[in-house]
């Protein structure tokens, strides 16, 4: 009892910080919209997860997002559906932010919606814990492969240090959850899925990441980027 009222504490407080530090710096439009994309993801994992009748409860919220616990799925497929939920409920988030921005032409929500779609997309990086890595074990490992040298070269590439600290955690966490999955994937029922299933997810995951490249190029053909969250930001 002790411990669950500490976590809800511990949730109150991570949300008021979160919007006192986002409003403070930007406006209480984007803390709150911020909050709502993050949220709207968790969302897809949410009422998936309870779809296929797990027992799943909201995690919480960490320094670098929020996260939903469930009980385990009777198979991968289950697994990568419950995945590929979330960025499809971040990106519907990020549309609704668009058609706010175009009915109010405020760059708040135009802010929201190319950060909306940003972080959906480095979701979608085919390496565990990621959303990614979720949807490529249940068509290869070797998607997962591919995504180790890419979160390396961001890693590498990445300015800021908040960005590199979380490439960096996922990037040995990936490493050591690809490696155990090279060894059960041949092993372990759980794997077992119909070719039919791999074949439309993997053009589902294809068809999708497309979309979101599209979606930042879009914004870069709109303007400088940083001077867009610039025009927003109070100093």
């Amino acid at each position: 009892m002790c411990k669950e009222m500490l976590k809800k504490l511990y949730n109150i407080l991570a949300i008021s910080i979160l919007i006192l530090v986002l409003g403070g710096a930007f406006n209480l439009y984007f803390s709150v919209g911020y909050l709502c994309s993050i949220l709207a993801h968790e969302a897809g994992h949410f009422y998936t997860a309870k779809y296929f009748n797990l027992k799943v409860r909201f995690g919480g919220f960490t320094p670098f997002g929020a996260f939903v616990v469930h009980e385990e799925t009777a198979s991968v497929k289950e697994s990568a559906i419950i995945a590929v939920a979330g960025p499809v409920f971040g990106v519907v988030f990020a549309l609704v932010c668009y058609f706010i921005y175009l009915l109010t032409e405020n760059n708040t929500f135009l802010v929201l919606s190319y950060i909306s779609v940003l972080m959906n997309l480095g979701n979608l990086i085919p390496v565990k814990p990621l959303d990614g890595g979720f949807i490529a074990e249940a068509v290869s490992p070797v998607i997962c492969y591919l995504g180790l040298p890419l979160l390396l070269y961001l890693f590498i590439t990445s300015e800021r240090i908040k960005v590199k600290v979380i490439l960096f955690i996922v990037l040995i966490i990936g490493t050591y959850q690809t490696y155990v999955l090279r060894k059960k994937y041949k092993e372990d029922k759980y794997y077992e899925i119909d070719r039919k299933f791999k074949v439309k997810l993997f053009s589902c995951y294809i068809i999708f990441l497309f979309i979101l490249v599209i979606g930042i190029i879009y914004f870069k053909i709109l303007g400088n980027v940083a001077d867009l969250i610039s025009s927003i930001a109070r100093f």
